[in-house]
Parts: C-alpha cells; structure tokens; sequence
C-alpha cells in the first residue's frame, strides 16, 4: 500500500528526530534542526505533533510496546512442554536483540535518555519478575532464585551487551540471544566437572 504524502512527511519527520535525538540528544535537538534535515518546514512539523516532546513520546511509544511483550514471554513458558521451554526462551533472547539492534537510534535513546530509560527499564524488571514468580510458584523456576535480582540481571546484562556487541556490530542478534538464554538457563558451570 502507498503512503500518502501525509504519512511520508511524518515518518520523514519521525526518522530524522530519531536520528538527532540519537546523536545529540534529545536538549540539545531542536525542531529546526529536525525539520531542516527531514527537508520539511516548521509548519508540516506542528501538523502531526504539538511539541518535541510529543515527537519523542511518540517515537518511544511502539518501541516501548515491543519491548514490553517480548519482556511478557515468561508468561506463556506455563503453556509449554519442559523439553520447549529452553528454545522457546532462546527464540525470545534472540527476537529481543534483533528488536533492539533493527532499532538502534531507537535504543539508544530508550536507554539512555534518563527519565525514559529508568520508566521503561523499571516496567521491563516488573514484568519479568512478576512471570518468574508465577513460573517459580508453578515449579519451572527454582525456588531460591530472587526472581527481581534475576530480572534486574536479566535487563542489566542485556543492555550492556547491546552497547557492548550488537550496537559495534561484533556480535549478531541470534549470537547474543543463544549466549544470554544459555547463561541464564544453563549457567555457567559445567555441572559434569562439579559434581552436579
């Protein structure tokens, strides 16, 4: 389906203020700026949003969304045979850094503009924490897991891999996602040499 010149000119305007926001910031951005480099004027901006700030909330609103479903995924693990939970689990990781590094400008935005990156990393924590809880009243987590130092690790360990990897382009989305699932499901010790 064709855009419209409307719907063109809004993403021209969405793209080119993610883009700055990404680089500069989001203060140090202006609407001059963003409207000169999508090729716009001031009054096409006013059209589709009331401030900078709405551009911004806007730009965070979809992104935000998916993360908060692929963060809900340790609810639907109950519906799953224990032999798919490890795939189902790795599958999740790997969709959660593709995400992120399909989004990069989005990400680090979302990460690290402060107001928003603590919101967001707090609804994503409270999320996890609350499924694995479930998960670990219904017996598929253990029981003597902090299911919120868990979630904390989870988003913490995420996040600088991210920056660390996926945003350097070292590391592939599905490299990451395998890596981070195995830990966090495996472990890291050979439970062969340990007597486990």
């Amino acid at each position: 389906m064709a855009r419209t010149k409307g719907e063109e000119s809004k993403r021209k305007l969405l793209q080119t203020a993610e883009e700055l926001f990404a680089k500069k910031g989001f203060q140090s951005t202006k609407i001059s700026e963003i409207v000169a480099n999508a090729g716009l004027t001031q009054a096409a901006f006013y059209l589709y949003f009331k401030s900078k700030e709405d551009i911004f909330q806007q730009l965070l609103q979809d992104f935000d969304q998916q993360l908060m479903e692929l963060s809900d995924v340790g609810k639907k693990v109950v519906e799953l045979s224990p032999t798919d939970v490890k795939s189902y689990v790795t599958d999740m990781f790997v969709k959660l850094f593709t995400l992120l590094g399909k989004n990069p400008n989005l990400t680090r935005i979302a990460l690290q503009h402060a107001t928003e990156s603590d919101r967001i990393r707090k609804k994503i924590v409270e999320q996890i924490a609350n499924n694995m809880s479930n998960n670990q009243r219904l017996g598929i987590v253990k029981k003597e897991i902090d299911t919120w130092m868990a979630a904390e690790s989870i988003v913490a360990i995420t996040e600088r891999l991210i920056h660390r990897y996926l945003l350097t382009g070292e590391k592939t989305e599905k490299e990451l996602g395998e890596q981070v699932a195995q830990m966090f499901l495996d472990g890291i010790l050979n439970h062969s040499k340990s007597g486990d």
